[in-house]
């Protein structure tokens, strides 16, 4: 299950909830195979941390 998933991944890029959906995975067994994507961490946002005033 989580090697199909690996798999899938890896060619289709699904994001996290796809894979938990489409494979019946945990939240936290998806989103650390989309974590360790190469690809996936180039095209991610960074994100603001709490409190911080983005104006």
């Amino acid at each position: 299950r989580i090697a199909q998933a690996k798999l899938s991944h890896a060619f289709f890029h699904q994001n996290a909830g796809g894979l938990k959906r489409q494979f019946g995975l945990t939240t936290q067994q998806a989103t650390s195979i989309v974590a360790v994507c190469p690809d996936c961490q180039r095209h991610s946002f960074p994100t603001i941390a709490g409190g911080v005033n983005p104006r």
